[in-house]
């Protein structure tokens, strides 16, 4: 019998349409309202496609658990709470944290393209997935994009030892005229905390750069990591102070959970996972025309790209670059699922009568 990491290290290349719509179907049949199960498959397979495997297919295993479990709600009755002009406030009702993500950065880019400015707040939702995802949305209309949101407290603050905050991405995303947008999509920690969790799945090592074990000490045990050890933060106490930004924005504004009041977890699909979120949408337009500031994009775009390199640097990249590349080559070659993943997903298809045919 082949061994976790044999079963890794075999990969199953997949189309991206096939995959999209096996996701989809099998969120469908755990109740998932059609439309919103192919959302959920869009953005995950968005995040494989990028190249972002610890966002994509690896999580639909954790999202039918949660559903199974009664942590993520199929048929929620997400409420606008307030609604303005300028802003609205979403209540999720423990709903898929993509499903609301995806309408509040649309009701934010209603409102950028009327008056100028969007900005929503969403609280009390699930794992978002690809955060750039959202700003992505903005940016493809002519907006700039910006998503944050907080989650588990699994992070001490820097210099501490008590968990209170999450990972809490940030995203930001500009249109540009002849080049494809500029897209930051980090976590303010050293990595998001689902690239461990691949790496448990997969039975790898971790960097020792990445989490330090229950002693403090760096490790490169996945399980110690998340289980007893913690994450890094991005730049220290830079990388700490950004991910506060994030959570006043993303929990305290949006009147949900925020810091250690917001449930630990470890393990994922099998304990709640909440979080709450910040959108805005902003239109250039209303500063200068939209041509002159896509071509102002693409003008610093080609100065970062006429860097002298570094000894031992082939390409200087700029926020995004490598990812739209590797969407079209994964678009040309398919996508490429471990086959721990791909195993998942059969397994998954069998248990709900749902047609597998991804080869």
């Amino acid at each position: 019998m082949a061994t976790n990491t044999e079963r890794v290290d075999q990969i199953v290349h997949v189309r991206s349409d096939r995959l999209r719509a096996l996701i989809a179907r099998l969120f469908a049949a755990r109740g998932v309202p059609g439309a919103d199960a192919e959302t959920m498959a869009e953005v995950l397979v968005e995040a494989d496609l990028r190249g972002v495997e610890s966002h994509g297919s690896t999580r639909v295993a954790g999202y039918c658990s949660m559903i199974r479990r009664g942590l993520l709600n199929p048929k929620p009755d997400v409420r606008v709470v307030r609604d303005t002009p300028t802003l609205a406030m979403l209540e999720g009702d423990g709903a898929s944290g993509i499903i609301v993500a995806r309408r509040a950065m649309q009701m934010a880019m209603d409102r950028a393209a009327a008056v100028g400015i969007g900005c929503v707040t969403a609280r009390n939702v699930t794992h978002t997935g690809l955060v750039g995802f959202y700003p992505m949305m903005a940016a493809r209309a002519g907006l700039i994009g910006i998503a944050m949101n907080n989650g588990p407290a699994i992070l001490p603050p820097f210099g501490g030892t008590t968990p209170t905050l999450s990972t809490n991405p940030f995203a930001a995303a500009f249109p540009a005229g002849d080049r494809e947008p500029i897209v930051l999509d980090m976590a303010t920690s050293i990595v998001a905390g689902g690239k461990l969790r691949l790496a448990l799945k997969k039975g790898k090592p971790i960097p020792p750069d990445w989490a330090l074990d229950r002693h403090g000490v760096p490790t490169t045990d996945p399980d110690e990591a998340i289980f007893h050890g913690f994450l890094q933060w991005a730049g220290g106490y830079k990388g700490f102070g950004l991910a506060t930004v994030v959570e006043v924005l993303g929990g305290v504004l949006s009147g949900g959970l925020f810091g250690s009041d917001v449930p630990p977890m470890k393990s994922f699909g099998q304990e709640p996972l909440i979080t709450s979120a910040f959108y805005l949408a902003l239109d250039p337009a209303q500063f200068m025309p939209l041509d002159e500031f896509c071509r102002r994009i693409d003008r610093l775009v080609e100065m970062v790209k006429k860097s002298e390199l570094a000894r031992g640097v082939d390409e200087v990249f700029i926020a995004g670059e490598i990812e739209f590349r590797r969407r079209a080559d994964r678009l040309r070659d398919g996508i490429p699922l471990s086959q721990v993943v791909f195993e998942e997903l059969e397994t998954l298809a069998e248990e709900s009568a749902v047609t597998f045919d991804l080869v």
